[in-house]
């Protein structure tokens, strides 16, 4: 029988052209779209590339190429990769093909054999497993998938794929039938020829035809439509992991305060004061519901899906309601105040969207231009305002935690470290015995530190709840003392501490190098000034904090402390994957909403189900939401920082003694 014409090989390659145009011209709408967003200032260390942002060659390999975050569940990660490679390799052999109007004999010799012949038919068979497994998983409604919202058009264009695919080997297997002697590497077209064997010659050739031109029409239809259907995230979502900041987490862009009229930007509340990342994160998403399913607040049954914020913002994009300001009302405040800025989302991503950092755009809107927040909130930033710190009718004294102690004052060009205390750590009783404990270690230690004669917050609380405007205020003040101080190196026992004085002091104009006190810690025992008895049939588990973990990737370390002085249990969700405690994003002065449980509530009983009989932590705030939740059990103390944890596993030859002044957790949210 006859191959296909070289005139219907032009005529299909014209097609082709044509739907690889229609694939530019949509892509090109999309970048359009993006580029109504604000463009950011480049980060000092970078220099901008596309929208505002440097190429990201480490996270384009790990999650593009290698798609690291779809592994997180192996059937989708293995669907994945089976299209993808399926894909790849199909491509590249068709393009062999094309050889063979040369005069090349394709299918000789070992490329013949290996890609023409076994390795087709493979990229075949993979591509096939792969988009049936989409599908079957689409039509079986996956919460996840269905709740929150949908993309429209990802069924049909898989279904697209699959007769596609299907029409490839049902034309292979056409060829092969009218092939005496065919190559046995082709194992699927070579069975489903043997099912042809009763055709006449003549039926055989016009099917081969018909299903050559089906095939390759099929194939013009999906390239054409990529760009115009969710599938759009196989291009735009290696792009968006391609800009993604070289540090995890939230990344919130500073606010130019000396900006005058239209061009002062006080947070979001329409897609056109979004930076162009944002834009792009929301064009790219899939809708795959994965940072819902992450999301404390919506798996606590709160207001707030990131997922469903996201497919909103896409909608806007989509329809060209890029200046519409309604979009805060459809998202809902509540929603927008409910995130505990935990960047779950963030990191559960698979296409690096980043649905945190649109939500605080908002939340900085609706504080500091709308003035709306709730009454909880609005409590905080008076606090803030007013006395320097948060908290209000606490019990605490600030000096009370020094009681019994010889605490030294920092005193520039003499000491080594600064021991920053912070509002929790200063103002709620259970958590000034961890710089009790911590007061110990770096005795024991024989440590240079100091601490100010008086008590500040960094204002993170003020930051997360989207008062830009008093966190600089406070940000410009402590920055100050710290250089009439000549402070250089900071520790901190607060994970909110840390991120705000590492993170975006710099931007501010800070100069100081900060250490979390579970690095220091770990870093102390290592080198053996610190002498710790283990014992192991002390079972703790360890919860991280959202703001070092998944902000920061500090995640060994503070476990390498739980180590040293007990046997750790890892709950089953941990490090990056760990539930947030609820405190993050100034809720943890939160009244919550009634009917559904504390965050806090849930991450504490998954931590008891271990077994362990003690939770750790290394942030105050986690500590404090913790111990809220653990008093409940009992008012046996279950949670502890591993700074306490240390002290009390103090060798008695280093002057560590056993605490005897534990109290009962009282603390209440």
């Amino acid at each position: 029988m006859s191959s296909p014409s070289v005139i219907e090989y032009f005529i299909l390659a014209i097609l082709l052209s044509a739907a690889f145009a229609a694939l530019v011209v949509g892509m090109r709408r999309h970048r359009l779209r993006i580029a109504q967003g604000l463009v950011e200032q480049p980060a000092a260390e970078e220099s901008a590339l596309l929208f505002g942002r440097a190429f990201n060659a480490d996270t384009f390999v790990h999650r593009a190429l290698l798609t690291e975050r779809l592994w997180k569940r192996p059937f989708a990660g293995l669907a994945h990769t089976l299209l993808l490679g399926g894909a790849v390799v199909a491509i590249l052999g068709h393009g062999v093909f094309a050889l063979s109007f040369v005069g090349v004999d394709v299918y000789s010799g070992w490329i013949g054999t290996v890609l023409m012949r076994w390795g087709r038919e493979l990229a075949g068979l993979a591509m096939l497993l792969g988009v049936i497994f989409f599908i079957v998983r689409r039509l079986s409604g996956l919460e996840r998938l269905v709740k929150g919202g949908e993309r429209k058009g990802f069924l049909a264009m898989e279904v697209l794929l699959l007769v596609t695919v299907v029409a490839g080997f049902v034309g292979e297997s056409f060829r092969l039938a009218g092939l005496p002697g065919s190559s046995s590497g082709e194992f699927i077209g070579n069975l489903l020829a043997t099912g042809l064997g009763g055709m006449s010659t003549e039926a055989v050739a016009r099917g081969d035809t018909l299903m050559w031109w089906g095939h390759g029409l099929l194939g013009v239809a999906f390239i054409s439509l990529i760009a115009y259907t969710p599938l759009s995230h196989m291009l735009l979502g290696p792009a968006n992991s391609a800009l993604v900041r070289k540090r995890s987490g939230i990344q919130l862009a500073p606010i130019d305060f000396d900006a005058e009229g239209d061009e002062l930007r006080l947070g979001a509340s329409r897609l056109s004061e979004l930076p162009q990342k944002s834009l792009l994160d929301m064009s790219a998403c899939l809708g795959c519901g994965r940072c819902q399913e992450a999301c404390p607040a919506a798996q606590t049954g709160k207001a707030l899906s990131p997922k469903t914020v996201m497919l909103t913002c896409a909608d806007y994009l989509e329809q060209g309601k890029i200046d519409d300001a309604q979009l805060i009302e459809d998202i809902g405040s509540e929603a927008i105040f409910d995130c505990t800025t935990c960047a779950a989302c963030v990191e559960e991503c698979p296409v690096s969207n980043s649905p945190a950092e649109i939500i605080l755009e908002l939340r900085r809107n609706l504080v500091m231009d709308r003035s709306e927040m709730p009454d909880s909130l609005a409590l905080v930033n008076r606090n803030l305002e007013s006395r320097g710190h948060p908290f209000a009718g606490t019990a605490a004294n600030p000096d009370d935690w020094k009681k019994g102690l010889d605490v030294p004052l920092f005193e520039a060009g003499e000491t080594e470290y600064l021991l920053w205390l912070g509002c929790a750590v200063t103002y709620e009783e259970r958590a000034q015995e961890v710089a009790r404990a911590m007061v110990r270690i770096l005795e024991a230690a024989g440590v240079s530190y100091g601490i100010l004669g008086e008590a500040r917050c960094t204002g993170d609380p003020a930051k997360m709840a989207g008062n830009e405007i008093q966190f600089v205020e406070m940000a410009q003040d402590n920055i100050e003392v710290f250089r009439e101080r000549k402070i250089q190196k900071v520790i901190t026992m607060c994970a909110h501490c840390f991120n705000s004085f590492d993170r975006y002091y710099p931007e501010l104009g800070a100069d100081w190098v900060t250490i979390p006190h579970a690095i220091l810690i770990e870093e102390l025992i290592g080198q053996g000034r610190l002498q710790v008895e283990r014992d192991e049939a002390d079972l703790i588990t360890f919860h991280d904090p959202c703001y070092l973990a998944r902000h920061n990737d500090i995640v060994e370390e503070p476990r390498k402390v739980v180590s040293a002085v007990g046997k750790l249990i890892e709950m089953p969700r941990s490090k990056k994957d760990a539930m947030c405690c609820g405190a993050g994003g100034c809720n943890y002065w939160s009244a919550g909403k009634p009917g559904t449980p504390r965050i806090s509530d849930v991450r504490t009983r998954e931590a008891l189900d271990t077994g362990a009989g003690k939770i750790a932590t290394s942030c105050s705030f986690c500590l404090l939401m913790l111990t809220s939740s653990a008093s409940r059990e009992g008012p046996q103390r279950k949670v502890f920082d591993i700074a306490e944890l240390v002290a009390d596993s103090l060798s008695e030859n280093k002057g560590g003694l056993k605490s005897d002044n534990a109290k009962p957790a009282t603390t209440e949210q």
